[in-house]
């Protein structure tokens, strides 16, 4: 898998979560691109890469984030996905890995109110080969 490859799979992702929001849920880019990766598995020189997007969820009211992580760790776990991270009841913040293939997703909302959801790929070389 190539970084392009990547990043088509991340939004991917992305689009089948966000499927599983209210409909009234809009989704807002806020970041995104490919990100070097720090320890890269061959100790080689820094050639890989994570293609990350991040997306602002807007038209859900707070007081639903609550039924909006459950209804994306439902679909996560009937697709794959494994919880790394479930912080509720004290905190909105839900982080998954897809099992086969080291995707990863997390949502989470903040102080302000806000709720993001993000995706990540695993690193891949710019020439291709997973890290």
């Amino acid at each position: 898998m190539n970084l392009e490859q990547a990043t088509r799979r991340v939004e991917d992702n992305l689009r089948s979560a966000l499927a599983c929001l209210p409909a009234r849920a809009r989704a807002e880019r806020v970041a995104g691109g490919p990100v070097p990766c720090d320890e890269p598995a061959d100790d080689g020189p820094v050639e890989w890469f994570v293609a990350s997007v991040d997306y602002r969820i807007r038209g859900v009211p707070p007081e639903e984030y609550g039924r909006c992580l459950d209804a994306l760790l439902a679909w996560w776990t009937g697709n794959g996905f494994v919880v790394l991270t479930d912080a509720r009841p004290q905190g909105l913040y839900v982080w998954v890995r897809h099992a086969a293939d080291g995707f990863q997703m997390a949502v989470q909302a903040n102080e302000r109110g806000e709720l993001y959801l993000t995706s990540t790929s695993p690193g891949v070389r710019l020439g291709g080969e997973p890290a």
